[in-house]
């Protein structure tokens, strides 16, 4: 992690509040707020939760860069850090380095511009922008529009997702279908194994990174888990429906109004456990 981690919060704010005729002031506020105090804890589910105690990076790691520090989403549980540090460490001994995107708010809940999950402190988007170790990059080129898609899967992409999908504490990894079918039919030396590739899950979008998602943690008793990944490799029947006109059917975008509504009515709906997180409401 470069050393202008230690600036975040004042970064966050500058940017933040310079965007703020573009939204709400509540969300400005979300972005902008610290985490709670005390033991981290992820609460409710991943589309549905919150995030106590929230943890960030220290700005002395190697191997990373943060792309999201404009919107605030760079805060996780504890375990989720501690994953990405591993990271960090493990590709920078490879003379690479790790572009980090879209973790959770300083206490999770959802965000008013439509990404539904990262609400508990257990998603983080990988981009598959691998840059080598010595390069130095600047703010503008770790914005999310800089974060191009990528026609196919190359050896730095199958290596990031091999250490993702190897890790334990790991519950799946969202990737878009057409790499889930490549990685399907790989027969190469970085080709992953059937427990690998159990955790690979084809969804909509995701031709720029991979979404990882982790396990509850054993210390967030109000941590819902998802409903576990279906057995076998996803590489059946499952996987060919995403080729299907029904696929390109439910891939619709919402307007702006709509994502106001869907945000609201999340806020409401959060479970009772998260009320630090709309005391700005």
């Amino acid at each position: 992690m470069k050393n202008y981690s230690s600036h975040f919060l004042a970064l966050t704010f500058v940017l933040i509040t310079g965007c703020a005729h573009q939204f709400p002031d509540y969300a400005v506020n979300l972005s902008s707020r610290l985490p709670t105090p005390g033991k981290a804890e992820a609460i409710g589910d991943y589309s549905l939760g919150c995030l106590k105690g929230g943890e960030t990076f220290t700005g002395k790691e190697n191997g990373l860069y943060l792309s999201q520090k404009k919107r605030g989403r760079y805060w996780g549980h504890p375990d989720l850090i501690k994953l990405l540090t591993k990271a960090g460490s493990e590709f920078y001994k490879n003379h690479k380095q790790i572009i980090v995107g879209d973790m959770s708010q300083s206490r999770g809940g959802p965000t008013i511009t439509g990404h539904h999950s990262h609400q508990n402190g257990l998603d983080v988007d990988i981009w598959f922008k691998v840059p080598p170790a010595q390069e130095e990059l600047t703010f503008s080129a770790l914005e999310t529009e800089e974060m191009k898609s990528v026609e196919s899967l190359n050896d730095d992409h199958k290596n990031l997702i091999r250490f993702f999908a190897n890790d334990p504490s790991v519950e799946r990894i969202f990737i878009n279908p057409s790499f889930k079918k490549q990685l399907c039919s790989d027969n190469g030396p970085l080709r992953l194994s059937p427990e690998q590739q159990h955790k690979m899950r084809a969804w909509w979008g995701h031709d720029d990174h991979i979404h990882v998602r982790l396990k509850c943690p054993s210390d967030s008793p109000e941590c819902l888990s998802q409903k576990p990944v279906p057995q076998g490799d996803g590489c059946g029947e499952d996987l060919n429906w995403w080729f299907g006109e029904e696929a390109k059917a439910s891939d619709v975008d919402a307007s702006w109004n709509d994502l106001k509504s869907i945000f609201l009515d999340k806020v409401k709906s959060l479970p009772e456990h998260c009320s630090f997180y709309k005391d700005i409401f």
